[in-house]
């Protein structure tokens, strides 16, 4: 967090305006990483108010991304056990779609905090992992259902302000997934 003071006061300093990216889990932080996240908002908030744009992403995935989608995708590949916890369900962004948004949110030259979200309808992570498996041409029969851990939180999101700039996402789940797939083997072969 301390480099997001020291940035936020060369920000304020030289009259720049300041994006800081966060995530949609500070609405209720349940991790250390939501906690840092958090902190850094209010830091941002503290040194450098004037013009701020504060841009929370939620679930993003695609090549180069880390989190549950890839985690999955690369398990299922490798023929590995594809953890996924039952009952629970999110709406996943496209990389790209995400991308998108965020050159949007720039170019509009609009301050103030943005939910980086997809609207598209939740999916349970038990589907996830199983349609991850079929697309990796792997036994559904790798997906490991278990109860999520307690005090698991999934963050509310709201995309008015990213629709009211003419923002939405292009890529759904099953596309998305397949283009991950695509990239990794296109890397590999070089």
């Amino acid at each position: 967090m301390l480099a997001t003071v020291f940035v936020a006061q060369a920000a304020a300093r030289h009259g720049a305006r300041l994006v800081y990216v966060s995530t949609a889990d500070v609405g209720e932080p349940a991790s250390l990483y939501g906690l840092t996240k958090l902190w850094g908002e209010h830091a941002a908030r503290q040194y450098a108010p004037q013009g701020l744009v504060i841009l929370r992403l939620a679930n993003p995935y695609g090549p180069g991304s880390m989190g549950a989608l890839p985690t999955m995708l690369r398990q299922a590949a490798m023929g590995e056990p594809v953890p996924a916890f039952r009952g629970e369900r999110r709406s996943w962004l496209w990389i790209g779609d995400a991308t998108r948004a965020i050159r949007l949110v720039l170019e509009s030259g609009e301050d103030g905090i943005f939910d980086i979200a997809s609207d598209q309808p939740a999916v349970a992570l038990t589907e996830a992992a199983r349609l991850a498996c079929e697309l990796a041409s792997a036994s559904p029969e790798l997906v490991e259902e278990h109860d999520p851990p307690p005090g698991r939180v999934v963050p509310r999101v709201d995309v008015d302000r990213l629709h009211a700039l003419g923002w939405r996402p292009e890529i759904g789940l099953e596309e998305g997934l397949r283009l991950t797939l695509e990239s990794w083997q296109a890397a590999a072969a070089i």
